[in-house]
């Protein structure tokens, strides 16, 4: 059986942690050129469904990388006059919460190489 792109963006959806749809245009745009490159790579028309997991980890990858600071905008600044405890009092006027740290990832021209071993298997030589 082989895979289609449709099938690959619930699988992306989920490995970012995103709740909505607002970014799927984005990502079908990532999930296309990733499996241009994968059938560019295993020398087929079509992918075989035994690569559904890699493709989506590959374009998770790379769409976490690429455009993280998209996916995970980081956090409104805080507005904060004054704290007292006691006796003690700190004056602030902006407290900048930490960002939630993102997917440590590849870019998508070393996304091939990174999954190689996993692409090798499906790969067909050229004579």
């Amino acid at each position: 059986m082989l895979i289609t792109d449709s099938e690959v963006w619930p699988l992306v959806k989920a490995r970012l942690g995103l709740t909505d749809d607002a970014h799927k245009t984005l990502a079908e745009l990532y999930i296309a050129e990733v499996g241009q490159r994968i059938r560019h790579y295993i020398n087929q028309q079509r992918i075989p469904d035994g690569l559904l997991l890699t493709w989506a980890a590959m374009v998770s990858a790379v769409l976490a990388e690429d455009q993280g600071d998209l996916l995970y905008p980081p956090p409104a600044p805080i507005e904060v006059q004054e704290v007292k405890i006691g006796d003690t009092s700190v004056k602030s006027s902006m407290v900048t919460p930490a960002a939630p740290p993102k997917p440590n990832v590849s870019l998508l021209d070393k996304a091939i190489l990174d999954y190689r071993v996993d692409l090798n298997h499906y790969r067909k030589l050229r004579w």
